[in-house]
């Protein structure tokens, strides 16, 4: 045996262990996710109906239909909106990293306070933005009755109380979204940040540029990279926000409140409609790639090297 034969078997046998568990945890459901689109199954026995496409033509009818509209669109109109607060924690997590790679007193500290909510699980996460928001005794509320802002003081979470484009407690899960992916996002940047050559921003700064501009024109073209990849891996979950609104509303259907990932999650333990809930993930599934797909092209651009 060679060694470069010897060097493959050596990298395939630490490569195998993970290629199986891939395999039978995430590509054979997948396959399976996908045949069970097609059946009519309930999940609860072993007898399942063929019928072929008749799952996505639902699911095209309950997206065009206007006596639909409460369903999928809704759902999907709530889960771009979501997104914006994504591209929000993205540009506030790139400005948080410049501020801090500026070096000003208590750095260390607000890049530590910033990260902080990364390392909370989302059910701690939930759980103390339900305390700090609660309507009657919630730190926010408490605090404006105290400074005599009463009239401040609202149902954080409520999904009654009608706000521009989405209820009150949708706008309340957005900022709780920014506030938990900031400090990643900050950390992922400040990384790159630090690898740029000094010496571009101070021949920038020589020249007469402000620091905004040194900072937007000469440091954010030479981190596009890393820029345009959490933009893409933001895409790529979009679709897929489940876990912050299901805690924080309580864990039952509710129309105000659900995203695509609630809808087909119930179709499938709610409703016991598998093949529906199968056909639902499917699609999202092909409009995630087509989109990711998408993204990557859309902000390719030359690389700057340094």
């Amino acid at each position: 045996m060679s060694v470069k034969t010897q060097r493959y078997v050596f990298a395939a046998s630490f490569l195998l262990p993970a290629v199986i568990l891939y395999t039978v945890f995430v590509l054979y459901p997948a396959v399976q996710g996908l045949e069970i689109s097609f059946y009519k199954w309930s999940g609860l026995s072993m007898n399942r109906t063929w019928v072929g496409l008749a799952n996505f033509e639902r699911f095209f009818r309950e997206l065009t239909s206007p006596n639909d509209f409460f369903n999928i669109r809704n759902y999907l109109g709530r889960n771009i909106f979501i997104f914006c607060f994504s591209l929000a924690s993205i540009f506030l997590g790139l400005i948080c990293a410049a501020l801090i790679h500026a070096k000003p007193r208590g750095a260390n500290l607000f890049r530590v306070t910033y990260f902080f909510p990364r390392v909370l699980a989302v059910p701690a996460i939930a759980l103390l933005w339900s305390m700090v928001l609660h309507p009657d005794y919630g730190l926010v509320n408490s605090g404006l009755r105290a400074i005599g802002l009463e009239e401040l003081a609202k149902p954080w979470w409520s999904l009654q109380e009608e706000m521009p484009l989405q209820r009150l407690g949708v706008w309340t899960m957005g900022f709780v979204g920014v506030w938990a992916a900031l400090g990643w996002y900050m950390i992922l940047f400040l990384a790159t940040i630090q690898n740029v050559p000094a010496e571009f921003t101070e021949a920038a700064m020589i020249d007469g540029a402000t620091k905004a501009q040194t900072f937007f024109l000469i440091v954010v073209p030479l981190i596009w990279e890393t820029l345009r990849t959490t933009i893409v891996f933001a895409v790529m979950g979009m679709f897929f926000v489940f876990d912050l609104a299901f805690i924080l509303f309580e864990q039952v259907s509710n129309k105000n409140s659900d995203m695509i990932a609630h809808y087909y999650y119930w179709q499938a333990f709610g409703a016991n409609n598998w093949g529906y809930s199968s056909a639902i993930v499917t699609v999202m599934f092909l409009i995630t790639i087509a989109l990711t797909i998408g993204t990557f092209f859309a902000l390719k651009r030359e690389s700057v090297q340094y």
